[in-house]
């Protein structure tokens, strides 16, 4: 766990997009903090006051971005949000809500003739924290005022792309409920600064053969945005 220095915010919001953010812009009246690397805005709810911070796609800008805002704004809670592909066998369609329970690293370890090889298999923690050593897996905060389907999420840094792939990560990670490219990056770096974060997801498809024609991805962080202003926000205090 790592102390920060800085302005400490109650609540910041992360996504990978502007576009999964821009819901909340205007109902949260934020107006940008930073508009450097990343774009970095203000925004009130209520009283709360709420960082929303526009990470970048993928592992590394989320890392990056979430330990940026972490050592500057010092936030009490995390909430991740986008989209996410709905695994064919977790029962949720396209525009669905889903609460993650844990986040998975779902690309690392090492892939042999018998199948794959776990991180833990192989004795490889990613983090030491005070309750012991972290591999690939890493537990998320479930607010029990948030009705919503839960469960693991994966991140990958290549997403599924045929029928085939993804029937194997659900073999690897039974009870997976959607893949995404950021999570595991952001749980990860919360759990070093000893921070809870919640992660929420709307389905913008379904994983499996890539038919991005069907995606409906600004309904999804539509259908997201209106969910956190309806009763998400709320539901998610600690």
């Amino acid at each position: 766990m790592t102390e920060s220095k800085g302005r400490k915010i109650p609540l910041a919001i992360l996504a990978a997009t502007w576009e999964e953010l821009e819901p909340l812009i205007a109902p949260l009246k934020a107006s940008f903090a930073e508009q450097g690397w990343r774009r970095v805005l203000l925004g009130k709810w209520g009283a709360l006051e709420i960082l929303l911070v526009e990470t970048g796609v993928g592992k590394v800008n989320a890392a990056v971005a979430t330990a940026l805002a972490m050592e500057k704004w010092r936030p009490s809670l995390l909430l991740l949000i986008g989209i996410a592909g709905a695994m064919p066998s977790s029962g949720l369609k396209p525009l669905d809500l889903a609460l993650a329970t844990e986040e998975i690293y779902g690309d690392e370890g090492c892939m042999t003739e018998e199948g794959w090889l776990t991180p833990q298999s192989m004795d490889t923690a990613y983090l030491i924290t005070e309750k012991g050593p972290i591999y690939h897996r890493f537990p998320l905060t479930v607010p029990p005022g948030l009705q919503l389907p839960k469960g693991p999420f994966v991140t990958l840094s290549a997403i599924t792309g045929t029928a085939e792939r993804a029937k194997e990560l659900e073999n690897i990670f039974p009870g997976i409920m959607c893949e995404n490219m950021e999570g595991a990056a952001v749980a990860h770096v919360a759990a070093h600064y000893g921070v809870p974060l919640v992660e929420i997801r709307a389905m913008s498809n379904t994983a499996g053969p890539r038919q991005r024609h069907l995606w409906k991805v600004q309904e999804a962080c539509q259908a997201l945005g209106d969910f956190l202003l309806e009763k998400g926000l709320n539901a998610i205090r600690l």
